[in-house]
């Protein structure tokens, strides 16, 4: 049970690292100020769970596992590409609800996966994933 509970914090705390890579590029492409500030609040939320992930991590003697960098080379490379020509707030949603997306797929899979972990650490990766589903939500509002 602690190898699932590593597995599935571990998947969450790889999903918030390249959550926050993300909207930290992103960020500074977005000028609708509603949208700026979804953004910001995602980065805020992503960095809010990875700090309890890697504490809860720490607490039951495991350590974080960090993305590879080819994976964040490739995510930088297409947020770069993806803003460069087009920078509208419709075009910058969808690359944040296309991310969150993905992360809620990793997320789900990993829970799916370790459905033997303890409580507390499902409960994280359930209330994750319902906060990126808010955030969809709320990003749809900039279609």
């Amino acid at each position: 049970m602690e190898n699932e509970n590593s597995a599935l914090l571990n998947g969450i705390y790889k999903t918030t690292s390249i959550g926050m890579e993300a909207t930290k590029l992103i960020f500074s492409n977005v000028k609708d100020r509603h949208l700026r500030r979804q953004v910001a609040q995602q980065y805020f939320d992503y960095k809010t769970t990875s700090h309890k992930v890697k504490n809860l991590l720490h607490y039951n003697g495991g350590f974080p596992q960090h993305e590879d960098n080819f994976k964040k080379a490739m995510i930088r490379s297409s947020i770069r590409l993806n803003t460069m020509m087009n920078k509208k707030p419709e075009h910058i949603a969808e690359l944040m609800i296309t991310g969150t997306a993905m992360g809620i797929i990793d997320v789900n899979k990993k829970l799916n996966r370790f459905d033997g972990a303890d409580t507390e650490v499902k409960k994280m990766a359930e209330d994750f994933l319902t906060n990126e589903q808010r955030n969809i939500d709320e990003l749809k509002r900039h279609l």
